[in-house]
């Protein structure tokens, strides 16, 4: 079978993409399907300088494209197969609607589109076009959440009673704001505060990427994979740091300062529902604290506990990960005692690695597709309803 050929957009020297997307393409395990034939950034001068780094790791030339322009383009490119997106949430819709229209797959960054509603109209267009679409929410790829999964499904620790996690994400959403992700501390870019000037709080949205739909978001792809989903649940939010400062990209501040809008500390709690004989319902409670500036003193990273009536399982992170469940390993205990995970010849490619490996087998492949975007999105807008209506959710 021809490698798939992917045109990236998003993809510049340096960035999640370069760092956490494309490298594992290039791995031999991936290699033979995948080809980047393509991408596009936001200027020129950018463009010229990721296209030469990345013409020189695929051995052939790497068409560079750029601005909002570049997103018709790329997508019409009759030597692109499948369009992937990686750039601001407020810009995926307009980037990846071309993709859609030429009839390409598609690669979209959780939280696809910038809200349920954009989601969901993403998601019935790729539909009525037959196009496969693969969302960039790993976490249920990880090695130790899926050994997490194996230990409750064989029954080690019994009936599942409840589940606890602390989230954390020290460097963002803090006192201290990059430029480039200014828009995160928004709570979705205007649009929540244009309703509630309105006083529409039913139709107020979860949107942007805010700590409840980033780091809640993504555990909540964790915790549907291993118990089950919400199908109640009840959120509360607050601001406990209401500045940030801005800085450049040596770190020093501009002197900008601006009100953040968006929650810095989160709870999430509800009643899950698992399909499995020890996971038929269970209690769940989510906190996502953020704005922690320095990453040490004894804090507490990622730290997920899953209570059954015969054990506990529990899940900690060392740092690697910064506190989010997609990225970085994590270490597993079972009654107190360290479980080994062991890893397979694919685990070197990350959780964004064995999605790209899942999606290429087609229809055998098991990956975050756009109907479990839209799931979650559900259960995400359900916790800004519950945050601005003060009352439980039912989905």
């Amino acid at each position: 079978m021809a490698p798939i050929r992917i045109g990236f957009i998003g993809l510049s020297t340096q960035g999640w993409a370069a760092s956490g997307l494309v490298p594992s393409l290039f791995d031999p395990l991936l290699s033979p399907s995948y080809t980047l034939t393509a991408l596009c950034t936001s200027s020129p001068v950018s463009a010229s300088a990721a296209a030469s780094k990345y013409s020189e790791l695929a051995g052939r030339p790497v068409k560079a494209y750029h601005g909002e322009n570049g997103f018709t383009e790329i997508a019409n490119d009759p030597e692109v197969d499948m369009v992937a997106v990686s750039i601001k949430i407020p810009d995926h819709f307009k980037a990846v609607w071309p993709a859609i229209e030429a009839g390409k797959d598609i690669f979209i960054e959780w939280t696809v589109g910038n809200g349920l509603e954009e989601t969901v109209k993403i998601a019935e267009a790729a539909k009525k076009k037959g196009l496969k679409v693969l969302v960039g929410a790993q976490a249920n790829h990880g090695v130790a959440i899926n050994k997490a999964k194996e230990l409750v499904e064989s029954g080690r620790i019994g009936r599942v009673l409840s589940t606890t996690a602390i989230l954390s994400a020290p460097f963002f959403w803090g006192k201290l704001a990059n430029p480039s992700f200014k828009y995160g501390y928004d709570i979705d870019n205007g649009e929540q505060r244009r309703l509630l000037s309105l006083k529409i709080r039913s139709q107020v949205p979860s949107a942007g990427a805010t700590p409840l739909t980033i780091p809640v978001g993504h555990f909540i792809v964790a915790l549907s994979h291993v118990l089950g989903e919400f199908t109640s649940l009840s959120a509360h939010g607050i601001i406990a740091v209401p500045t940030a400062k801005v800085i450049d990209a040596a770190g020093n501040e501009t002197g900008e300062i601006f009100q953040k809008t968006a929650h810095d500390q989160v709870a999430v709690s509800g009643v899950l529902r698992g399909n499995g004989a020890y996971t038929e319902m269970s209690f769940a409670n989510i906190h996502a604290r953020v704005a922690l500036g320095e990453q040490g003193r004894g804090r507490t990273l990622f730290k997920w506990i899953i209570d059954g009536e015969d054990g506990t399982i529990e899940l900690r992170e060392d740092g690697t990960g910064g506190g989010f469940v997609a990225i970085g390993e994590k270490r597993v205990f079972l009654n107190g005692e360290e479980v080994k995970l062991e890893e397979k010849a694919e685990d070197r490619l990350g959780n964004s690695g064995k999605a790209w490996l899942e999606f290429a087998k087609g229809a055998e492949g098991k990956f975050f597709g756009i109907d479990d975007a839209v799931r979650l999105h559900r259960a995400v807008d359900a916790a800004q309803k519950s945050i601005n209506e003060g009352r439980t959710v039912v989905l």
